[in-house]
């Protein structure tokens, strides 16, 4: 019997379809004695129901409400008795939804502990009076639990989305929901040769972050314009995520020191400060990467984190940069073009005596390239596979295929997945010559691929982001961690 948790952790990879299969195959269905079968009967529900149209989506909605309230009778909760309420609604089944709001309401009032936490107790308090149409009671009822917790991005963006579809079943405007909404998540960017004393060019990043109010930025720290930005960043009280290409150490000394040591007091400072900070390491194999594909690749990560940040919070992704006059644009930014985002753009006179950053002294044949890796599948089968194409390489009973084109990899990844749900494949973005990858890379992508259970890509947390900033199609979430010989990697599913 597939475990609950194997088949929720399916269905947030992004298939439910295959997971409420295996609920079913499983006996799950069946059961109405057990609270956790029932919940999780409703979620998969809901998520059908969410791409399903007409009399079926009302269907799939009404069948997940009489499972979350099947599961409240069990356990008197307010979670599942809440959810009922709304996708009764949902079912078109408007009294239903007002009787087991009212039920809400009572056992919020007769239970002080209700509630994950006041929050929680706050926002289900506000959703049951939505539902029973005292809108004005349920903005204050949400108002009241965001000022409790403040910073619960995550908790107030779930509610957000589940009273936009009430609003939307109830024919009401929702434009009041945009108040309580995160805020937005901004990538930075720029050159290091700027003239940093010019009061025109901190005027015009405080006007921009002022007008755009960022919760938080992504983005590196060398000297200059990422400095300035991040500076200006934490002054108004956003949260900083710092993505660096190398180590600490190695970074302050390839981007920040050459430049001078008023640089390097302030990059300490902004590290000390940072909500969170990530380091592109290598594997041991490898030998460091030069500065320029290193940079390119932490700002494509630094671009997906972004971009998923504000997925999570349901709120906006936003960029800005600083560019030379007259500079051609990065590819990073093109990349960022291309998602049709917000994206601001400062443009300054480079200083005349500016000294570019000196690159490792290895001559560099890298570039950022992927590996799609197929476990458990012989020639013969690989061969037959629609949509497999030519340019496998055999390592025992797996395949792979590297290109300087991760997309292309990942659309053929797909393809062999969409033919097969439980062949095992992985996706690895990194640095690497693609005629002659490092040894450790290819084991971690084998590592990877043999962890699968089959439905979805699997892939480490740096290439999901990297994905994240070039797809906005795919479902990319967080599943759990894989123990290699390397340590802990997180281990990420694509479908």
């Amino acid at each position: 019997m597939t475990p609950l948790h194997q088949i929720l952790s399916i269905a947030r990879a992004g298939n439910p379809a295959r997971a409420w299969a295996l609920f079913q195959s499983a006996g799950w269905d069946a059961r109405a004695d057990d609270r956790k079968a029932l919940t999780l009967k409703g979620r998969l529900l809901k998520d059908q129901a969410k791409v399903a149209d007409g009399a079926e989506r009302t269907r799939l909605y009404g069948e997940a409400a009489e499972a979350y309230a099947a599961a409240a009778v069990l356990e008197r909760d307010s979670y599942p008795l809440i959810n009922a309420a709304a996708l009764a609604l949902l079912g078109g089944k408007p009294e239903r939804a007002r009787s087991l709001a009212q039920e809400t309401l009572a056992l919020l009032e007769s239970d002080p502990d209700q509630g994950e936490n006041a929050y929680w107790r706050a926002a289900t308090r506000a959703e049951a009076l939505l539902l029973l149409g005292d809108e004005t009671g349920a903005r204050a009822a949400l108002a009241d639990g965001i000022a409790k917790l403040p910073q619960a991005w995550e908790d107030h963006a779930a509610t957000i989305g589940q009273f936009a579809l009430i609003l939307a079943e109830q024919g009401k405007d929702a434009t009041w929901l945009d108040r309580h909404r995160p805020p937005p998540s901004l990538y930075f960017s720029g050159i290091i040769g700027l003239d940093e004393t010019d009061p025109a060019i901190l005027q015009d990043i405080d006007e921009i972050i002022a007008r755009e109010k960022p919760g938080f930025g992504f983005g590196a720290l060398a000297a200059g314009a990422d400095i300035l930005i991040a500076e200006a960043l934490h002054k108004a009280g956003a949260e900083l995520h710092v993505i660096l290409p190398y180590p600490v150490d190695r970074f302050r000394d390839l981007s920040v020191a050459p430049f001078g040591d008023h640089w390097v007091a302030r990059f300490d400072a902004l590290i000390a400060v940072a909500a969170k900070l990530d380091v592109l390491t290598e594997l041991p194999d490898e030998e460091e990467p030069s500065i320029a594909v290193a940079v390119e690749l932490a700002d494509l990560v630094a671009v997906g984190q972004s971009i998923r940040n504000a997925v999570v919070l349901q709120s906006k992704p936003k960029a800005l940069t600083i560019t030379g006059v007259g500079d051609q644009p990065r590819g990073q930014h093109l990349v960022w073009a291309d998602t049709g985002h917000d994206q601001f753009s400062i443009s300054v006179a480079r200083k005349v005596d500016h000294q570019s950053v000196t690159a490792p002294s290895n001559e560099e044949t890298r570039e950022i390239s992927a590996i799609l890796w197929v476990a458990g599948l012989d020639q013969d089968g690989l061969s037959s596979a629609p949509g497999a194409g030519d340019g496998f390489e055999s390592a025992g009973d797996a395949h792979y295929q590297i290109s300087t084109d991760p997309a292309a990899l990942l659309s053929t990844g797909l393809s062999l997945l969409h033919h097969d749900a439980d062949r095992r494949v992985s996706l690895l973005i990194d640095i690497m010559d693609p005629r002659q990858p490092a040894a450790s890379l290819l084991e971690q992508a084998s590592d990877m691929a043999r962890a699968s259970r089959g439905e979805s890509i699997l892939t480490d947390y740096k290439s999901a982001m990297v994905l994240r900033s070039q797809s906005a199609e795919q479902v990319i979430e967080e599943i759990g961690e894989l123990q290699t010989a390397h340590g802990p990697l997180s281990l990420w599913s694509v479908a």
